[in-house]
């Protein structure tokens, strides 16, 4: 038996769900909220501001979540949340999911690794560690096994093509978990038990199409075949992997959200209406406007490879810009439009605009770094260097003199997605010292000899949460994505001094992340956008396993 979950009045469904384990309730984010569906009555109740996937007790009566930097639970039937544990000093924002054995022992995750505590709170304990030289991003989506004390697990790499399940245990410490992987697999894993209490079903992706398989409880291992549950899966992530929208319960329920149709380009006026769409549907996972507006640059993945590509909007034509076996992404224009520069791999490297010679290193490093902005001289890069132990951090690479790279913001609360403003004085940027993302900017400038970085002001811009901003192309306005996903215009005054307005919400929504961009002019703004079924429903799978092949 199948049936439909809609989305709630007024917002747009994520990936983001989880079935209680008595297959009752599906728990799940909306608009920046935490909703619970009652399978029964079929009502979807508002329960609270959350920030990350939520997951269930054991009993299937409370459902934990991240917020401002906590493991909160609130009851499902409401009420007021309460604190399991602050894990601020381990790490800030990124939060990698969790789960809740019978035994109240709580998993969660972070950029380092997974962690363990007590239902009741306490001092958490890290039992897995993400290990760089392995090109690991990030541990996430545990699922607990029937025996309380096992766990499977998903280790996210770089190179989506290492991505892999694997096998954990709450009494292992970090260098004692298994490096032998289950299956390979870009996205989380849950376990399922079945009729026979030996044998459940491991649950995971395989390009859009949701597998199950067999698996001993009792021998920890995998048995048998993969089977197809259902096809064009959604997900929330990027070629590398991310969230499956996909969760079981113990009593043979399943609940999954259809993968959307293709991405589409859509501009819209900042009222909001449809402007008109540009070139053609496909897996897109970035995209960047060119300085004169006639151009984009997007990375597309196709199966588990992704490549960046050019779209002349004047022509409506695209033409594929880089060839690598590496994951090709994050295009960044130069401010003439000359060159692209991007991340392939682990390293950043810059190509010219029309496709003539071959890319040239900019810098190779062992860790992950992503390009950001470039200053409209030319002569700074500012990149994002993926640190699973000390978190996010921004820096600055000088493309003239020594281009030896200096530290712009270094601290836990994960800074990300620094843009220069038009005239290079100022950066904005989203952090999470607060305990949410928020939107700041600071000063820019360098010291006499162009060797260290000048800090001077620093202004909170979002008010309630706001990610991946935008600069209008004279930095009088500056845009960002809120919470529950509209875009926000901010005044800027930098004369006499530096003064930013009230943040005023624009009439459309970025739903897919920062897959967004704005014209020089501010007056449209190009989104990626889920072509068709943008309210898709969950579906809810009945006796699920009956229909797996024996």
């Amino acid at each position: 038996m199948r049936f439909s979950i809609p989305a709630p009045e007024g917002t747009t469904l994520t990936p983001i769900l989880n079935l209680s384990p008595d297959g009752r309730k599906v728990a799940f984010l909306a608009g920046g909220r935490l909703w619970v569906h009652l399978l029964e009555s079929g009502e979807s109740r508002d329960l609270t501001a959350a920030d990350g996937s939520p997951f269930w007790s054991p009993d299937s009566r409370w459902i934990a979540y991240p917020f401002e930097n906590k493991v909160v639970k609130i009851e499902a039937a409401g009420g007021p949340p309460q604190t399991i544990v602050d894990f601020s000093a381990l790490w800030s924002g990124d939060w990698k999911a969790g789960a809740w054995s019978r035994d109240d022992v709580i998993i969660f995750g972070g950029p380092s690794g997974l962690f363990r505590v007590a239902a009741s709170g306490g001092v958490p304990v890290q039992i897995t560690a993400v290990d760089s030289a392995r090109q690991e991003r990030s541990h996430y989506c545990p699922s607990f096994l029937p025996d309380g004390r096992h766990f499977v697990y998903n280790r996210r790499s770089y190179d989506a093509q290492k991505s892999a399940i694997y096998l954990g245990s709450t009494d292992a410490k970090p260098e004692q978990q298994s490096l032998q992987p289950l299956v390979a697999s870009n996205w989380g894993p849950p376990y399922a038990p079945s009729a026979d209490p030996r044998t459940g079903y491991l649950l995971f992706m395989r390009e859009g199409t949701l597998m199950a398989q067999p698996f001993d409880s009792l021998r920890l291992q995998l048995k048998g075949q993969a089977s197809s549950v259902a096809e064009q899966v959604s997900d929330l992530g990027a070629g590398t992997g991310g969230y499956g929208g996909f969760s079981a319960s113990d009593n043979d329920v399943l609940v999954f959200r259809p993968r959307l149709d293709d991405r589409q380009l859509t501009w819209y006026g900042r009222e909001g209406k449809v402007l008109g769409t540009a070139g053609d549907t496909a897996n897109y996972q970035g995209l960047a406007l060119s300085p004169d507006g006639m151009r984009v640059a997007l990375s597309r993945t196709s199966g588990r490879a992704t490549n960046i590509w050019l779209l002349n909007l004047a022509q409506d034509t695209s033409t594929r810009f880089t060839f690598g076996s590496a994951t090709d992404a994050d295009p960044l224009w130069s401010p003439d439009g000359t060159r692209i520069i991007f991340r392939s791999g682990n390293d950043l490297y810059q190509k010219l605009a029309s496709g003539a010679n071959d890319a040239e290193l900019l810098l190779k490093a062992g860790s992950p770094q992503f390009p950001l902005s470039l200053s409209r001289d030319g002569r700074f890069l500012l990149f994002e260097v993926a640190d699973p132990k000390a978190g996010n951090g921004v820096w600055l690479l000088p493309l003239k003199g020594d281009k030896k790279p200096v530290p712009f913001l270094l601290d836990k609360s994960g800074e990300d997605d620094a843009r220069f403003s038009p005239d290079g004085h100022w950066v904005a940027y989203d952090s999470n010292e607060s305990g949410q993302l928020e939107i700041y900017v600071r000063s820019f400038a360098m010291n006499a000899d162009g060797t260290a970085v000048k800090h001077g002001g620093k202004w909170q811009i979002s008010n309630g949460g706001g990610l991946t901003p935008r600069w209008r192309g004279d930095g009088r306005e500056l845009y960002y994505r809120a919470r529950d996903r509209r875009v926000m215009a901010v005044a800027i005054a930098t004369e006499p001094e530096f003064r930013p307005g009230k943040p005023e919400p624009l009439g459309f929504f970025a739903s897919l992340g920062d897959m967004w961009d704005c014209t020089a002019d501010g007056r449209r703004f190009l989104v990626v956008t889920a072509k068709g079924k943008d309210q898709a429903p969950f579906t809810v799978v009945l006796n699920w396993q009956a229909a797996l092949k024996k």
